[in-house]
């Protein structure tokens, strides 16, 4: 440990520039609900302002991929005459099909050109589920961002078979498989177009994500349609040894799901039948996690995560990068898992994840099969990361909250940090004292790397930028903001050597 606080210390258009701004908002726009209306090239948009937040939503970033867009790249944005409606969120693609919209959240002064910093929110669920704003334990609008100078975004994006899908004579058409990375892109392509009449600035674009949207901004960071859409990147819990499901592997499952919806063929007409079935008459077997996900479809995705990173393909930008104590918590692994494991790798395991022989099965499962899925990946993309002369930031997340320490036995789990960098607790789980001062360093943390590519000091302490020789990193727990050097060293080098 290097220098510590306790928690209690704390307290798709075109690219052109954008058409004019927005309506003057009133001068008591801080004290009370107001009306604000943002120009934009598709349209006037009627959003909201609170406490000194605007709040334009449900956009339409591309055109409904419905019919014949169905498993079709994102086609344009569609354009409206007066003025649209923009208080309300659009609606959830694990829901719909007709959900491709985004949220921008600024502070109610920014005034158009004004070159605020961006942040796009890419949510997580397994590829399946989630939404834009207010999933999994937080809410996500980043109101909290807006009110430290951040110009926020957040976006749908297509959800299981809508959005990732591989059939033979959808391969046939052209791009295939990756609808919902399609739907990421063109949303940041929205953002490049459009971002100025919010006060954003385009060239100060952070993408950051937990979970699957963590897995989507390693993964943009490797797509060469989106070069130049972003300029740094977070990525939380994001599974940085993520391989991608070969694409004839996914033809394979595809054409499984399209005859069992009763369209057999590899044909146009195939295709086109394909369009016209429910996606309810495809519906998955087996668990959540693995349903759906990015495809190795050479266009989009060429490799893996850490393939791509280990060759130097991933763009040259800013990276924060961290997860959670008990990320196993997604999948649950169970106590038989660990006799499963071969010798010799099973006594080596048990050597530094039980070195005074506990037996406590249970405990080391969750521990190994944390540290394989993303402490470790997280420090290897972290090194190779900083080979390539890029700054990284690593992090880990291990704060339980009072109330939960009973039910949370082996640490934070999945998704748990994502309240506090939002600062935005939901009933009935509120923060307390101290996790209100956590809370406040992680979103000063994030926003901070938002603006700067850095996340500079917050509540006294400097986090450091990541090298290899010391391993410098924060991690957030019960005692507040840690550095520290070479975190869990052993745990993640001896899964990192099973791991090659």
């Amino acid at each position: 440990m290097i220098r510590s606080f306790t928690a209690g210390a704390l307290a798709l258009g075109l690219l052109a520039a954008p058409a004019a701004g927005w309506a003057q908002a009133p001068a008591d726009a801080f004290a009370s609900d107001v009306t604000q209306v943002v120009k934009i090239r598709q349209g006037a948009l009627k959003g909201t302002v609170k406490d000194g937040v605007a709040y334009a939503l449900g956009i339409p970033y591309a055109a409904p991929p419905v019919g014949d867009l169905r498993w079709k790249p994102p086609a344009a944005a569609p354009s409206w005459t007066g003025e649209r409606d923009a208080s309300k969120a659009g609606p959830r693609c694990q829901d719909v099909e007709d959900c491709l919209t985004i949220n921008v959240v600024r502070p109610a002064n920014a005034k158009p050109g004004q070159k605020l910093p961006v942040m796009v929110w890419i949510h997580g669920g397994a590829y399946v589920i989630g939404t834009s704003m207010g999933a999994f334990g937080g809410d996500t609008d980043g109101t909290n961002f807006a009110r430290r100078g951040i110009v926020h975004v957040s976006l749908n994006y297509r959800l299981g078979r809508a959005g990732w899908f591989a059939h033979p004579a959808l391969t046939k058409e052209g791009p295939t498989g990756n609808y919902g990375m399609m739907d990421q892109i063109a949303a940041l392509k929205w953002v490049q177009a459009n971002i100025a009449s919010f006060g954003g600035d385009p060239k100060n674009v952070t993408i950051y994500g937990e979970s699957a949207g963590g897995i989507s901004a390693l993964y943009l960071m490797l797509s060469p349609d989106a070069k130049g859409l972003f300029a740094k990147v977070v990525g939380e819990s994001a599974f940085a040894r993520h391989t991608p499901t070969p694409l004839k592997t996914a033809e394979e499952a595809g054409l499984k799901a399209a005859v069992a919806a009763g369209v057999p063929g590899e044909d146009a007409a195939a295709a086109a039948a394909l369009r016209k079935v429910p996606l309810s008459a495809m519906p998955y077997s087996g668990g959540l996690v693995g349903r759906a996900g990015p495809i190795l479809d050479g266009r989009y995705i060429t490799q893996g995560i850490a393939q791509g990173f280990a060759t130097g393909k991933q763009a040259k930008v800013p990276l924060m990068i961290g997860g959670n104590s008990n990320e196993a918590s997604l999948v649950r692994p169970q106590p038989a898992q660990l006799d499963a494991v071969p010798e010799p790798q099973k006594a080596a395991l048990l050597k530094v994840f039980d070195p005074n022989g506990t037996g406590d099965k249970a405990r080391i499962i969750n521990d190994v099969v944390t540290i394989q899925m993303i402490t470790e990946p997280d420090r290897n993309a972290a090194r190779l990361h900083s080979k390539a002369r890029q700054p990284v930031y690593l992090y880990y997340f291990s704060h339980v909250a009072a109330a939960a320490k009973a039910r949370k036995p082996y640490g934070a789990g999945h998704t748990d940090e994502i309240r506090y960098v939002f600062g935005a607790p939901t009933a009935p789980a509120t923060f307390d004292a101290g996790d209100k001062a956590l809370s406040d360093a992680m979103t000063t943390y994030w926003a901070n790397f938002a603006k700067t590519g850095a996340p500079g000091t917050a509540g006294g302490v400097a986090w450091p930028k990541f090298d290899v020789a010391n391993e410098a990193q924060v991690e957030f727990g019960d005692q507040g903001v840690e550095v520290r050097e070479r975190l869990l060293k052993d745990w993640r080098d001896v899964v990192e050597a099973g791991a090659k």
